[in-house]
């Protein structure tokens, strides 16, 4: 451990020398180009500036480092480290504020932000450093890019542009489908669309209040914004690169290069006045506020794994498997279910839904830089959403039965009632057993993923024991051989069908035969109310080729096949939907529900495989 502390120390003073080593040098070739009495006509310059030059700077700064503490807000949220964003916005300002001056960002962001937040770790507070290092770069990248494109900038600066913002959309799409980026044993999630968006915002804002503060403290008319905006953005990187204290050398060195026509006293006397107010000013406030570390202040967010045995929807269960837990708001709670870039309130709430009920959602969305939505809930929560002009889409129908009154004597039961005499002439026993056989199960669940294909994840089943543990599981035997078995969540209120496995060539109505047995069993016990869960939406679109894509969806999905079989227990049919804010975000976490559902986590499919119970998750808008 020594020898790796002295490894990093000695790593670190060879960085700080090669930043010190650069910073000299390119100061070097800027003042041998300078005439002896330079410094001389500065400090004419700079005392002929007027004072209200010097207030709307000090404003722009303002502005500008109130955009740099929304960079903590948002890093703190993504590492759900519990820090309220009022402090986590304090301790950032006060950490950019030194390390843009005393130089080695990382390391002295880390150390600050350590000294003011007394609930992080040292290893915390240097992750925060680091992905707000990371992610301003990148986000700088993508200004500076757009503002040389669209303002005039140097030549040279085309091509590159041109090229990042081709490639944007690229690494907008990796990020989406790679939520979380694995480096040999280095696992780091990547920031969500919407924590990346709001960083970009500030970052824009950030740099343009800046940008401003400078050209505000540059005398005379040398040089129009439109042209500095960009220069001071390339300027800056250039520092931000080159690790130096303050960016001294080569921010000046970018800005003398890129104009060599402009008056090299008036720019340099600007440059002076701009590092006293935009550096030097904050980094003393810095060092001040340092001096008394802020009060521990976490934001209140409460959660909670213990799922009410009465609950309206038993398929909240779901949550124990796929990272979701309970959210519990003023006047109402909800299963929500965290994916890369939306936090999915899960079916109905647990009790009745109210206008409370979204902003929780919405609360809890925000602090997780996520976008809130709904998904799977009924026609009563889903108008809730719509009267709060959300948007709302028809995604799937459940199959919806009741026990107490099921009864297959009826003539559109004739199938079902020939797939139960198959299964019974096949000598096919259903049981209940207080100990399962995990073993032979794991096997009829790994040879069904040879014949269906790979296991899905999301809101989908898992077979774990832990997880089992917590359903109805009911056994289908062959004689003395295990052939299949299927499982559901459980409630006082409701049974949910959740797991269905069976060997490939299992006798015909084998499964017919385990859900009946589980609807019977429900009448037993008086649940009131049994679902099979749902299956894809089967709209009508108003033109041929959505017809065509809808179709092809459902077929894909396996929705076609699950609903015939369903349909044998002549449900009734009740339409869920999903809901978001405006009809793009809807679109963006339906899309992520689906890359979660087919493209789920490695880490989690490591810990505990994911298995679907249905051959769908989600119906496509145009399917529905």
């Amino acid at each position: 451990m020594i020898k790796d502390f002295m490894f990093k120390y000695r790593m670190r003073a060879v960085q700080l020398g090669a930043s010190l080593a650069v910073g000299v040098a390119c100061l070097w070739l800027i003042l041998a180009q300078l005439a002896p009495d330079f410094w001389q006509e500065v400090f004419v310059e700079l005392h002929g500036l007027h004072p209200m030059s010097f207030v709307l700077a000090a404003i722009c700064t303002c502005v500008s480092f109130l955009a740099l503490g929304r960079y903590d807000a948002t890093a703190h949220r993504h590492f759900r480290t519990g820090i309220s964003a009022r402090h986590a916005s304090l301790s950032g300002t006060a950490a950019i504020a030194l390390a843009q001056t005393l130089g080695m960002g990382i390391l002295t962001g880390a150390v600050a932000r350590w000294r003011m937040l007394p609930g992080i770790s040292m290893g915390m507070a240097l992750r925060l450093s680091a992905f707000i290092c990371a992610s301003f770069m990148a986000a700088l990248l993508v200004v500076t890019a757009v503002a040389c494109l669209v303002l005039p900038a140097p030549a040279f600066t085309f091509w590159p542009a041109l090229a990042v913002v081709l490639l944007l959309p690229v690494a907008v799409a990796a990020a989406f489908l790679h939520p979380t980026l694995t480096i040999g044993r280095l696992s780091m999630k990547v920031p969500s669309l919407s924590a990346f968006g709001s960083i970009l915002f500030w970052t824009a804002l950030d740099t343009l209040a800046a940008a401003t503060a400078l050209y505000l403290l540059i005398p005379g008319d040398v040089i129009a914004f439109t042209t500095l905006l960009p220069l001071f953005m390339l300027a800056l990187g250039a520092a931000l690169v080159t690790g130096t204290p303050g960016g001294v050398g080569p921010f000046e060195l970018v800005l003398f290069g890129s104009l060599p026509d402009a008056s090299s006293v008036q720019l340099l006397s600007g440059i002076i006045a701009f590092r006293a107010v935009y550096y030097a000013a904050p980094a003393l406030i810095g060092m001040i506020a340092m001096m008394r570390p802020l009060a521990k202040a976490v934001s209140t967010g409460h959660a909670t794994m213990m799922i009410p045995k009465n609950a309206v929807r038993a398929e909240v269960g779901v949550i124990r498997q796929n990272g979701g837990y309970l959210l519990q708001g003023d006047q109402t709670d909800c299963a929500v279910w965290p994916t890369g870039q939306a936090l999915c309130a899960l079916f109905d709430p647990l009790n009745r839904p109210t206008r409370q009920f979204l902003e929780t959602v919405k609360t809890e969305a925000r602090r997780k830089n996520l976008i809130p939505m709904l998904y799977k809930c009924s026609a009563r929560t889903a108008l809730l959403a719509r009267s709060n002009a959300w948007f709302i889409s028809h995604i799937a129908d459940e199959a919806v039965l009741q026990p107490l009154s099921f009864n297959t004597e009826p003539a559109p039961f004739r199938t079902l009632r020939r797939k139960l005499r198959a299964a019974q002439k096949g000598g096919i026993i259903i049981t209940q057993s207080s100990t399962l056989p995990l073993a032979k199960m794991a096997q009829i669940d790994a040879a069904w993923q040879q014949t269906n294909g790979r296991a899905r994840g999301g809101t989908m089943g898992v077979f774990c024991a832990d997880y089992l543990a917590h359903q109805q599981v009911f056994l289908a035997y062959h004689g003395n051989t295990l052939i299949a078995f299927a499982s559901f969540h459980t409630s006082t209120h409701e049974w949910c069908l959740d797991l269905m496995r069976q060997q490939p060539d299992t006798p015909d109505g084998t499964m017919h035969c385990l859900i009946h047995h589980a609807i019977m069993c429900a009448a037993h016990r008086a649940i009131p109310r049994l679902s099979l869960a749902a299956t894809p939406a089967c709209p009508h679109p108003s033109s041929r080729w959505m017809v065509k894509l809808a179709q092809y969806v459902v077929q894909q999905s396996g929705g076609a096949g699950l609903r015939q079989f369903k349909s044998n227990f002549r449900p009734r049919w009740q339409p869920l939907y999903a809901a978001a804010p405006n009809r793009a975000l809807l679109a963006i976490s339906l899309a992520d529900i689906t890359r979660a559902v087919h493209r789920p986590d490695a880490p989690l499919i490591a810990a505990q495989p994911h298995h679907d119970d249905e051959n769908y998750e989600v119906a496509s808008r145009l399917a529905s």
